[in-house]
């Protein structure tokens, strides 16, 4: 190899662990799809578990921990990259609905033989996860209750709302 390109990768060289030296260094945060599995979903926004309970299925997040398995969520792998989600308690499936009278989206836990609809659990940072519904830009959102005795017990409804980035749209999922 000739001097004068012996110079030029020398001072390459130098140049590139010069500048390696002077740039910050940005840190990475990984994070990883759930895996299929049963989980415990819980609200970044308030405290309690996300439960599936009475007559009408509709699923509510409850400061208190719930009974039996009514907690415990079943993630089994669906179309469109997403899962889908099964009460363990009632073998139930959860499916979005729309109230016409309302103009809302909820989630519930449907009757039993309902298919599954498909949601997407994607990362929002800080080991939380948003889960929305696959095929549209909406995602599961906590809202409180209002009116007594549920305000000040602490419960809140999951409603099918668009994306904000609010924390009532992300939710931490805790393997059982």
């Amino acid at each position: 190899m000739s001097s004068f390109k012996l110079l030029a990768v020398f001072a390459f060289s130098a140049l590139s662990a010069a500048s390696a030296a002077t740039l910050p260094v940005r840190q990475v945060t990984s994070c990883f799809p759930p895996t299929p599995g049963n989980y415990n979903i819980i609200s970044q926004s308030m405290a309690g578990e996300l439960v599936g309970v009475g007559q009408t299925g509709f699923l509510i997040m409850e400061n208190i921990a719930p009974q039996g398995n009514l907690g415990v969520w079943s993630l089994t792998t669906a179309d469109n990259a997403g899962f889908n989600i099964q009460n363990v308690e009632l073998g139930r499936n959860v499916t979005t609905v729309h109230l016409r009278e309302s103009n809302l989206d909820v989630t519930l836990v449907a009757d039993a033989g309902t298919p599954a609809d498909s949601y997407a659990i994607e990362c929002a940072g800080g080991g939380a996860y948003v889960i929305k519904a696959a095929v549209q830009d909406e995602v599961w959102t906590t809202v409180p209750a209002t009116g007594e005795p549920y305000e000040s017990e602490g419960y809140a409804q999951v409603m099918v709302v668009p994306a904000n980035g609010a924390s009532a749209q992300r939710f931490f999922l805790k393997q059982v």
